[in-house]
């Protein structure tokens, strides 16, 4: 596995502009003690979106180079899958069931990556507690808890025993946190009316 000098170059390039950013957001998000709450808050989920704006792409090309036997962004390996500690060189080593399966976990994961971007696009734009922020709440939950559901699914074809039951819990978790966040955004909105 050799690497020319542009690549190593490109790589320390990417590296670095990375770090760069994460600390000048950090920066500019808490450059000023005393700054508005809102102000921070549409800061972060700036932050927020604009990292999984770079991520999300970087996840989908992963998913169609491991697919069509593509290279890794900035690397000359070909993509790999790792399900449950089973690395997969190619779809063709994996079983109909366990690459069906696997499908429809990335498609769950993409699903959600999108609805945790649509989430930080209304933090950034000052949308904290409302019905859309409650809901992409609430899917993020039960994405986690399907996830897990296929977790355990997959556990039984490659012959895994190490799928955790915690996602179940933390999903639940979520959708209560959720729940709770709308009842009292609701209670807001009543006293909001009163007055």
């Amino acid at each position: 596995m050799n690497f020319s000098i542009t690549e190593i170059f490109l790589r320390w390039i990417v590296a670095i502009t990375i770090v760069i950013f994460l600390f000048s957001a950090f920066f500019w998000l808490f450059r000023f003690a005393r700054q508005d709450r809102l102000a921070r808050v549409r800061k972060a989920g700036l932050i927020g979106f604009i990292l999984l704006s770079v991520c999300l792409p970087l996840g989908i090309y992963e998913f169609f180079g491991f697919l069509f036997g593509w290279h890794r962004f900035l690397s000359p390996d070909f993509c790999r899958v790792v399900v449950l500690q089973n690395v997969f060189e190619s779809a063709n080593e994996m079983s109909p069931e366990v690459f069906w399966l696997w499908m429809v976990q990335q498609a769950l994961v993409f699903f959600a990556g999108f609805v945790l971007l649509r989430l930080f696009w209304f933090y950034s734009k000052g949308i904290i507690f409302s019905g859309k922020n409650i809901t992409c709440i609430r899917v993020q939950g039960y994405c986690l808890i399907i996830g897990n559901f296929i977790d355990l699914e997959l556990q039984h074809f490659i012959r895994a025993s190490s799928v955790s039951l915690s996602p179940i819990i933390f999903g639940l978790l979520i959708i209560f946190i959720a729940w709770i966040m709308d009842e009292g955004r609701k209670i807001q909105e009543e006293q909001e009316l009163t007055v």
